[in-house]
């Protein structure tokens, strides 16, 4: 006996393979049947699905920290755009391990986000969320982490702070986790050099793990930070993921094609590593408002940020760097709303406003807020489209699952955190027919949990987990944008992880709590 029966359903198999009109059994966590007509009384819940697409449960594989899991419903926004796997730990930073170095600041966001902070190896920190999840999870260990926790110096690291990095990163990839991310433009890992990058890549190799990176220039040396993150996976004999591919400013725009012609001969030269990207479907980043200003600052940590940038020369410094990135400051929105001021406003708005400099204005903001987020229109949408319609592209959220009624309300999200696989079906499949359903599919299932090793996840076959997606393919859509970033995908009829119905009759299942940890 079934526990569920779809019948009816027209099959998209995660393989690229045709459509077909099949029906799919359920019986616990895995898809037990798969044939043209299965008797519903074989089954003790039957759903038809005329008129409706079942695919694989897509994977997102680029989140953030997982901090929001804590909180209930921390997943609806993703759920509702048929997420059923997420993997964080991007740019760099995770939730683990957690060194010495880094319990202070841990604490500080424990207190600012509401997490309650308990842990300091993986395991640790898995046991503190398996029973709870929405849906399934997975994490890649971030280089600004053991920096962050091993290192006591970030410009001059000492001798030790290297062995004390891989042997964390070793016990963590036994832990479960996927590899090694890192985050070239953020402070402390843009102060790495590349061998200290090659030799933790190495090391999770050595494990069974990949490189993913938020490469060190997305602007004006794209080419060239494309070719450190190449060199790093060549030298370590490790997969490389490109995080969030983009070529960011006007004057860099049309970049992309000649980025993916190098990612192509990379893979033609390397028969046993290859390279990936995963995109998102907008034309804006978003990140922190410190991530535009000069390197040096950052030099010494945020608490002594404030007061350097109460010199002249550093405001002289910002001035120079803007100019020199052609960073267009009125396409720039603070998100964060900390302060009423600067809410919703862009920079050039509030510079106005204030009859401020643009630069010391950008200096004001960060100090009133280190951690200030921005929304920045930035990218041109031929090179996103180029991007994404790669062979070789996922799809990604480039976001945290945090609920809409956490205790704390950390700035606003980008829409892509609600919206981003909802938006490239809508956008790719429906309007531009660019990609059709087999295609499109494969690029957010199959692709992603192939490249991590998620085993028996990705494509729909008999004895592989039932982590299905029900959805109405005339309904997809994203309703979340730049000023109401919060409204809820529509489209997603039914979702089960591990065979536990987790959205019916597009209706969350509020108890629902079928995810797992997945391990490497």
């Amino acid at each position: 006996m079934y526990d569920t029966l779809i019948k009816n359903a027209t099959l998209i198999n995660g393989l690229k393979e045709p459509a077909q009109q099949m029906d799919v059994a359920i019986k616990a966590n895995r898809i037990a049947a798969i044939e043209k007509d299965i008797a519903v009384e074989q089954a003790s819940e039957v759903i038809d699905a005329k008129g409706l697409l079942l695919t694989p449960g897509f994977v997102d594989p680029h989140a953030s920290t997982g901090f929001g899991y804590f909180f209930p419903n921390a997943a609806d926004h993703k759920l509702f755009q048929g997420i059923t796997t997420e993997i964080f730990g991007n740019c760099g930073t995770s939730p683990a391990p957690i060194g010495n170095g880094l319990v202070p600041t841990m604490e500080r966001l424990s207190d600012n986000i509401g997490f309650p902070f308990k842990w300091h190896s993986l395991k640790e920190y898995f046991d503190s969320i398996k029973d709870d999840l929405q849906f399934n999870i997975a994490t890649l260990i971030g280089h600004s982490t053991l920096r962050g926790g091993y290192m006591n110096d970030i410009k001059d690291p000492e001798p030790e702070a290297l062995p004390k990095m891989k042997a964390a990163l070793a016990k963590a990839m036994d832990e479960g986790a996927l590899g090694l991310s890192t985050g070239l433009i953020y402070e402390p890992g843009c102060f790495a050099d590349i061998e200290e990058v090659i030799e933790l890549a190495k090391t999770s190799k050595e494990k069974g793990g990949l490189y993913a990176s938020h490469i060190r220039n997305e602007r004006d040396q794209l080419e060239e930070a494309i070719d450190e993150a190449l060199t790093i996976g060549k030298a370590a004999g490790s997969n490389v993921l490109v995080s969030h591919l983009k070529a960011a400013e006007r004057s860099n725009w049309g970049k992309i094609p000649g980025v993916l012609e190098k990612l192509e001969a990379f893979n033609r030269d390397n028969e046993d590593i290859q390279a990936r990207i995963d995109v998102y479907p907008y034309t804006a980043v978003s990140t922190k408002l410190k991530a535009f200003i000069p390197k040096y600052l950052l030099n010494d940590g945020p608490a002594a940020l404030p007061e350097k940038l109460k010199n002249p020369q550093a405001i002289k410094d910002i001035e120079e760097w803007i100019h020199s990135k052609g960073y267009d400051l009125s396409q720039m929105l603070i998100i964060s709303n900390d302060i009423a001021d600067y809410h919703a406003k862009t920079i050039s708005v509030i510079a106005e406003e204030k009859s401020w400099s643009l630069a010391e204005t950008v200096a004001r903001i960060i100090q009133s807020n280190y951690e200030t987020w921005i929304v920045y229109h930035c990218i041109d949408e031929k090179d996103m489209d180029t991007a994404i319609l790669w062979e070789n592209a996922m799809i990604c959220t480039d976001s945290w699952s945090y609920p809409i009624n956490a205790p704390k309300i950390i700035g606003q999200p980008h829409p892509r955190s609600y919206g981003a696989f909802t938006t490239y079906l809508e956008r790719y499949v429906l309007q531009l027919k660019a990609l059709d359903w087999p295609e499109a599919i494969y690029k957010i299932t199959h692709l992603p949990a192939s490249f991590f090793g998620l085993k028996e996840r990705g494509s729909i076959q008999k004895g592989f987990y039932a982590d299905l997606v029900l959805l109405n393919p005339d309904r997809v859509k994203a309703n979340a944008n730049y000023l109401e970033p919060k409204r809820l995908s529509e489209g997603v009829e039914y979702v089960w992880i591990n065979g536990e119905k987790t959205i019916a009759e597009a209706k969350l299942v509020e108890t629902a709590r079928g995810g797992e940890v997945l391990t490497h």
